[in-house]
């Protein structure tokens, strides 16, 4: 016999593979020394622009691409010059930045079908 529990409608989190986080906590390691805040807080938490969050999520991913495309004009490359980390990883840490943006700028709660078409 075990005890009941009631997890109907919540997120399944073991389907996370926790693999990749190790990655996303290594760009937020990096982050976190290089975007230093005088009171300590996590700096990404305070938000950034999507636009802004977009463009780099695209450079990270222009070059993957390029690398992946060899013999193009641009060489690219599969980790970050300047952290040394993948750039895979930043595209997911990229990602996550955009959520909160988007959750700060916009209401990701609202109903889709009430969306304006552009």
């Amino acid at each position: 016999m075990r005890s009941k529990r009631e997890n109907a409608g919540k997120p399944r989190m073991d389907l996370i593979p926790l693999d990749l986080l190790v990655g996303l906590a290594r760009v937020l390691d990096y982050g976190e020394q290089k975007y230093k805040t005088e009171d300590g807080s996590q700096n990404w938490r305070l938000g950034a622009p999507a636009k802004e969050q977009i463009a780099s999520l695209l450079r990270h991913l222009s070059e993957i691409t390029a690398y992946l495309h060899c013999g193009g004009v641009v060489e690219g490359s599969l980790f970050d010059k300047e952290s040394r980390l993948p750039h895979v990883d930043h595209i997911i840490f990229n990602a996550l930045s955009l959520r909160l943006a988007l959750e700060l700028e916009c209401d990701l709660e609202r109903d889709p079908s009430q969306e304006k078409k552009v």
